[in-house]
Formats: structure tokens, C-alpha cells, sequence
């Protein structure tokens, strides 16, 4: 298990101590629900004891990601009152820690792929994808609104994988107050792409993430998972980036099971003196405002 310890934010950046971000990659076993979730319960044991005040877990990290049909999937997915959201409720509690993962969710016999967060009081908001990737249009329906939850460092949006190419939920989530945005992914190569790795070794989700942090001037937190299912290798390269576009932590290992740690950084640490690209917006000369169904305000992007 690798832990990858990286610098803290500079003193006073928030009012309480800098918040640690945990990220989580592993390889979840396709189908075994019970040994994936006793999984994940154990990694966020370990992200605690690292020091992590939030912890995210991949995408579907509990049924694994490739399947064929609904009828394959449905006997797996969970509603917000299964075994996977009472488990990561127990962790939070027990480690005083905010919990994020990825699972499939049933509600009146429609599927979701869905993210939870979980206070450490144990509450659950759950958030629906709403950007859906090649084949899982064949299987869920997208979800209808974007979310934001209330820490005590701030407000967090949620996302999953395919959702970070798509500038205008970030950019909408920054200008409803979020300075973290975290992202459970599957990352995939492309079969078109002979490697999805860059010259430097980058998949291009890490230059997605860069773009969308150093833009929205927000911390963003990916959490990956490794193996390969059917015709799709996974990618690994979890990474935290800071509001600079820097990494703070990773990317990891392409194929191995990791834990990264960094801090969630006031974008106010990171910025140049007197610049800010939210405040430096031309709405004057573009206006784009935030979706209906959405529960942030209607502002221009």
C-alpha cells in the first residue's frame, strides 16, 4: 500500500486546521459485492489513520463497472438503505470522517450511477451522474442536478469521471461556492488510442483535472481504480490537484493499489496577487447561467 504524503497549505489558509484529502485506488473485484465493500471499509480505516478528514472511493468501487444489461447489473445495485451506504455510515462515524464512493443505485427500478456523501454524523447525500459515458446510457438514466455539500472547511461538489469534460458544471459548481470538487472515476482507455498515456505519462483525465482546478481555481480530488473488465483497462493515476493547476498528490501508480493525501487549499493561498480568473469573467460579453433542477443559484458562468 502506498501513502504519498505532500505539503500542507500555507497557515491561516482556513479557519480551522487544513482538511485532509484521501483518495483511494483499487482494483474492485467485478460482481463480489460483500469483498469489494469489506474493502473499501478497510481502506477508509487506513486513509483516517493516515490523517484524512475526507476520504473518496472510485466509481462503482462496489460492483465493479462493465456489464452487459440491467438485468446483469440490477441484482447488485443498492438503494441509499443497503449494506454499502449503512457500512461507509459506520466508518465515517467511527473515524470521524466524511466518506465519498461511487456505487450503483436502484430507486423504482431505475439504475443510477450514483456517489454518496457521508458526514461523519453519519447523513447521506447522493448525487446522480449526469454526463454518461459510451454504454452506461444503456444502462442508467442521468441524473438531474448537480450537488454541493456544507463542511466545515466549505462547500464540496460531487462528480464522477465522464463529468469533469464538461468545463460548464465545473465552472457552475465554482460560481455556487465550491472549492473542492471531487471526482469517484473509472478511468479507460480509449480503444481508438493505442496508448491513453501521454509523453510525460498522463492520461488525459490528469489534464482535465489541471485545467478544470487551475480555471475554477478549486481543488479537485480523483479517485481511480486499476484492473481491467472485458475490453476496458482501467488507469489508475488517482490524483489531488490544487487550485494552481499543480498536483498535490500523484498522480499514482497505473496498476497498484494506492492512498494519496494532500490538503484541501484555500484558493486564496495559491492565487497571484490581485488576480483571480473567477472575478476576472467577461459576463458582460457572455452568459451562461447554471441549469435548471439545479439546487445552486442561477448565476453566469
Amino acid at each position: 500500500m502506498e501513502i504519498g504524503w505532500h505539503l500542507s497549505a500555507p497557515s491561516g489558509a482556513f479557519s480551522m486546521p487544513d482538511p485532509q484529502i484521501a483518495v483511494l485506488q483499487f482494483n474492485p473485484v467485478h460482481g463480489a459485492v460483500s469483498e469489494n465493500r469489506a474493502r473499501s471499509v478497510a481502506l477508509l480505516a487506513k486513509a483516517a489513520a493516515a490523517g484524512a478528514n475526507i476520504a473518496v472511493l472510485p466509481e462503482c468501487a462496489i460492483t465493479g463497472y462493465v456489464f452487459d444489461s440491467v438485468g446483469q447489473l440490477m441484482p447488485l445495485a443498492e438503494t441509499l438503505q443497503g449494506k454499502t451506504v449503512a457500512a461507509w455510515s459506520d466508518a465515517a462515524r467511527t473515524h470521524n470522517l466524511w466518506v465519498i464512493g461511487g456505487l450503483i443505485e436502484e430507486h423504482e427500478d431505475v439504475l443510477y450511477n450514483a456517489a454518496v456523501v457521508i458526514s461523519p454524523d453519519g447523513a447521506c447525500r447522493r448525487y446522480r451522474k449526469l454526463h454518461l459515458w459510451n454504454f452506461e446510457r444503456d444502462l442508467y438514466d442521468p441524473g438531474g442536478s448537480m450537488l454541493l455539500v456544507d463542511t466545515p472547511w466549505g462547500k464540496v461538489g460531487l462528480a464522477i469521471c465522464y463529468d469533469l469534460w464538461f468545463p460548464e458544471l465545473m465552472r457552475a459548481m465554482a460560481l455556487a461556492g465550491a472549492t473542492l470538487v471531487v471526482l469517484p472515476t473509472n478511468w479507460a482507455g480509449n480503444p481508438r488510442h493505442r496508448d491513453p498515456f501521454d509523453a510525460h505519462g498522463l492520461p488525459m483525465g490528469c489534464h482535465m483535472a489541471i485545467a478544470a482546478a487551475c480555471a475554477n481555481e478549486i481543488t479537485i480530488a480523483v479517485a481511480d481504480r486499476t484492473g481491467a473488465e472485458g475490453d476496458l483497462s482501467f488507469l489508475g493515476s488517482s490524483c489531488i490537484v490544487g487550485p494552481d493547476g499543480r498536483f498535490r498528490a500523484g498522480p499514482a501508480s497505473r496498476d497498484e493499489d494506492a492512498i494519496l493525501l494532500a490538503p484541501w487549499v484555500d484558493p486564496a493561498a495559491t492565487r497571484s496577487v490581485g488576480q483571480s480568473h473567477l472575478a476576472s469573467r467577461r459576463s458582460d460579453i457572455y452568459n451562461v447561467s447554471v441549469l435548471p433542477g439545479s439546487s445552486a443559484p442561477r448565476e453566469d458562468i
